[in-house]
């Protein structure tokens, strides 16, 4: 396997690793102090997460802004890092133990959770005319959720991720989405009793 993917997978791995990446894909840039609003740990230990992601490549040295008497240190995720193709990464995931791959999917929704916590956020702090504005584009908005059989589900998962392919050459940040599709043996494992 591939440096860059071994480091990407574990950062993938590990929670705070993948909300660092999660803040920085919606923000482009923040402190460490910024960061720890967002994330449940001290900032000791985030500085030393961060630092091993900039060790690894996958965040940018920081950019330093001298203030009155202190300077604040900015990252930002190293865009170049993540140019790889999909169908890579993807066999990269599916080929990993149970236990990785489980870290994997364990780790993604909790940044996922923040995800949708910042999104959250941004909308409670909307004007009446953004609200407005963005009310305007309702027939593209999309709220759903649902089951099927495996092999709809299977049809379904195909499908979406084509179209995904044919769209992600519009680099415009106009609209956005956020596809979880997961095979229907999952919600059992949420109703299993520990």
């Amino acid at each position: 396997m591939d440096e860059k993917y071994r480091e990407i997978l574990e950062a993938f791995r590990n929670p705070t690793k993948m909300k660092i990446i999660t803040l920085l894909v919606n923000n482009n840039k923040m402190t460490v102090t910024g960061m720890s609003k967002y994330i449940k740990t001290t900032r000791s230990n985030l500085y030393q997460v961060v630092s091993n992601l900039v060790s690894s490549g996958i965040v940018n040295e920081p950019e330093i802004r001298p203030k009155k008497n202190y300077v604040e240190k900015y990252y930002s995720l190293n865009e170049d890092y993540f140019a790889f193709h999909e169908e890579n990464i993807d066999d990269e995931i599916t080929g990993l133990p149970d236990s990785e791959y489980r870290e994997i999917l364990s780790s993604f929704f909790m940044a996922q959770s923040l995800n949708l916590e910042i999104i959250g956020k941004s909308i409670e702090a909307m004007t009446q005319k953004e609200i407005q504005n963005m009310r305007k584009h309702e027939k593209y908005t999309v709220f759903s959720y649902g089951t099927c059989s495996n092999s709809v589900f299977e049809k379904l998962s195909i499908a979406v991720k084509n179209e995904l392919k044919k769209s992600v050459d519009d680099s415009g940040n106009e609209g956005m989405f956020l596809f979880l599709m997961l095979p229907s043996l999952f919600p059992d494992t949420l109703n299993r009793k520990k």
